[in-house]
């Protein structure tokens, strides 16, 4: 079962992870190599409370499930599922999945948001691709219930099943409308 999540890099995409998690009693954990970006986080995270309570009828948000660290190492280490939302950029992403890759155990799913770049040169050079794909959401994430899964060349079946299995967890079944999400191999 993922109970500890990730999340790399805190832009708009990062920002609605972490609260579509938070929404759903998941530990979460974020990095971003900007290390004053904490504040701005709640600030975001208290702004979008009303929507997220209401969409997911939730009387309060555990913000003591959110954690802030300024290590990738630190953010991963422990992380069941790890969801990196980072600029649109194959050599940044490239050079972080590696980073990711070396830290997160072994059997952690890591998951890109990424709207146009290939996973299998994205995770090119990282450690045990076969748990790695992308992970697109619709936007803004803790409001519209969707996310594309897309597999590289070496993604493996069973990560598949449990990414889509903890992405439907995460969304409000009501919204949810297939019964199973379809891959697209790249």
């Amino acid at each position: 079962m993922i109970k500890k999540i990730a999340v790399i890099g805190t832009g708009v995409i990062g920002i609605g992870w972490i609260a579509r998690c938070l929404a759903h009693n998941k530990k979460v954990i974020a990095y971003d190599k900007d290390f004053k970006i904490e504040k701005k986080i709640f600030i975001e995270l208290k702004r979008a409370s009303p929507y997220i309570k209401k969409l997911f009828n939730k009387k309060k948000i555990n913000l003591k499930n959110f954690k802030y660290v300024t290590s990738i190492k630190e953010a991963v280490k422990e992380a069941d599922f790890i969801q990196e939302c980072v600029t649109e950029n194959y050599v940044t992403k490239i050079k972080l999945m590696s980073i990711i890759g070396k830290y997160a155990k072994l059997n952690a799913i890591i998951s890109s948001s990424s709207s146009g770049l290939l996973p299998t040169r994205i995770y090119s050079k990282c450690k045990n691709p076969a748990r790695t794909m992308i992970g697109h959401p619709f936007n803004p994430v803790y409001l519209c219930p969707g996310v594309e899964i897309v597999a590289g060349k070496k993604t493996k079946k069973n990560f598949l099943n449990k990414a889509n299995k903890f992405y439907k967890s995460i969304f409000n079944e009501s919204y949810y409308r297939q019964k199973r999400t379809s891959w697209l191999f790249s």
